[in-house]
């Protein structure tokens, strides 16, 4: 195959020009010497020179005007780059050729993992490498590929049944999700129906109670009216009696003031001892209204889950070495206080930084994304928590926090201060606070861990605040 085609490679050969080394481009012939250039080439090559030049081949003299165009060149040429071309097509099909000694691609260098001709076989660059036949390669090759996909046939179809099973416990998810809906709004709608159902037969009892005051009104000044009208007339008759003359006065007067002599009119009570007790049961209604909604609310706040918080820092309270990012979401330290104002809010001996939401009710939740050099805790406080001068670091001061301290994770408890005992470095700690029942737990937010509870904690219906505490090299992070 080689010596089939030598022949095509050195014509090629000759059919190039040795300025630009590649195919005559309209060449033409130096009369003297007999070399040949394309008029392109050696135009530029001359320049401006005088009629006098150099061949660029052999350096001998000649005239610029001594230049003839080489018409029969110039079509061996096109015949030339013809058989090539075609030459090269049939190699291509075949496997391709060597680009360099324009040979068939038939052997495989595994050194250099590339085809190679039985020219590059022979060659330097070769001479020590692993050199096998194409097909051969290329069926080892075949065979990598088939096992390649075996795996990742089967890792698809492994994830392709990880989608299935989503989907799958996805729809069931919503199924039950849908269901849970349906039965609390059926809970809700039963609920409002019953206070509907209660408001109204109070309202009713009320109604009938405000009427009946009306009718015992109306009877109490009836009967006020009638003996106002009959003492107006015996004061009418004794008036006119004593304008009479002594004869007609002294007539029948013995009548006259038996009948002014009557009874002292006796209060009837107007409003009874049990209707005012009637009033006073449902003045008894409100107060006991007011503890069954207290009551349900803080049932109903503790059976929900966890709101997540959108805590953010309060820098009317950081500590002046403490450093506030500019969406308040991160802390750090540095070793410089801060020109800023000691107003009552600022903590001014410990590096403590609080929430500026704080919470009173319910059950709310937040993460904290912690460094792993320096100090630093996380926690809540009462809003009433002292922040002038030394602090006892305790719940007894209304603080209740875990932490790293000098590289030991420990829960805020004097006197014990307990250390939480971990399999690896913490990195999100979730602080997730009961106002209701008073208490507060730190969980490890990537694994899902709990690592301390303060329980019964005397919360004593006071707001309690996020707290941060950063020193050294410490940073602490508000997940969003």
């Amino acid at each position: 195959m080689a010596a089939a085609w030598s022949p095509v490679q050195d014509l090629c050969e000759e059919v190039s020009c040795s300025i630009c080394l590649d195919y005559f481009r309209d060449p033409v012939t130096v009369t003297e010497c007999g070399h040949n250039f394309c008029q392109a080439c050696l135009s530029k090559y001359l320049g401006k020179k005088d009629t006098e030049a150099s061949c660029p081949e052999c350096r001998g003299t000649f005239q610029k005007g001594n230049l003839r165009p080489n018409r029969p060149l110039a079509k061996m040429t096109e015949i030339a780059k013809k058989c090539r071309d075609e030459g090269v097509k049939r190699a291509e099909e075949k496997g391709g050729v060597c680009e360099k000694h324009q040979e068939p691609l038939k052997l495989f260098c595994k050194d250099h993992e590339t085809p190679i001709c039985v020219v590059c076989d022979r060659a330097k660059e070769h001479k020590e490498h692993e050199v096998v036949p194409l097909e051969e390669a290329s069926q080892e090759y075949k065979d990598l590929i088939r096992r390649h996909l075996e795996i990742l046939r089967e890792e698809r179809e492994r994830i392709l049944a990880y989608k299935a099973e989503t989907e799958k416990g996805n729809k069931e998810l919503l199924k039950q999700t849908k269901a849970e809906r349906k039965k609390t709004v059926a809970r809700f709608r039963q609920l409002r129906q019953l206070l509907e159902e209660q408001e109204k037969l109070l309202l009713t009892q009320i109604e009938g109670l405000e009427e009946e005051i009306d009718r015992r009104r109306e009877e109490y000044q009836a009967k006020l009216s009638e003996e106002l009208s009959s003492l107006e007339s015996l004061i009418q008759e004794l008036e006119e009696k004593g304008q009479q003359p002594a004869s007609e006065l002294l007539q029948d007067v013995r009548n006259t003031l038996q009948r002014s002599e009557k009874e002292t009119f006796e209060n009837p009570a107007a409003f009874p001892p049990e209707l005012k007790q009637k009033i006073w049961d449902f003045r008894e209604i409100n107060p006991f209204l007011e503890r069954v909604v207290k009551q349900f609310q803080d049932a109903l706040l503790t059976g929900l889950p966890p709101m997540k918080a959108n805590v953010t820092l309060d820098p009317d309270t950081a500590h002046p070495s403490l450093i506030l990012s500019e969406d308040h979401k991160s802390v750090r330290w540095r070793d410089k206080l801060q020109d800023l104002p000691n107003n009552p809010e600022r903590f001014d001996r410990h590096p403590f930084v609080l929430g500026r939401e704080g919470f009173t009710a319910g059950r709310h939740f937040w993460e904290v994304s912690v460094g792993s050099e320096g100090e630093w805790a996380v926690g809540v406080a009462r809003e009433s928590v002292r922040r002038k001068g030394w602090i006892a670091l305790s719940p007894e001061e209304g603080m209740w926090f875990v932490g790293c301290y000098g590289g030991v994770y420990r829960a805020c408890n004097p006197p014990l201060s307990p250390r939480l005992f971990l399999s690896g470095k913490l990195k999100k700690i979730r602080v997730s606070l009961n106002c209701n029942e008073g208490w507060v737990s730190f969980y490890d937010a990537d694994r899902g861990t709990l690592l301390y509870t303060f329980s019964g904690a005397s919360f004593a219906g006071e707001t309690i605040m996020p707290l941060f505490y950063v020193l050294g090299k410490g940073h602490l992070s508000i997940s969003p």
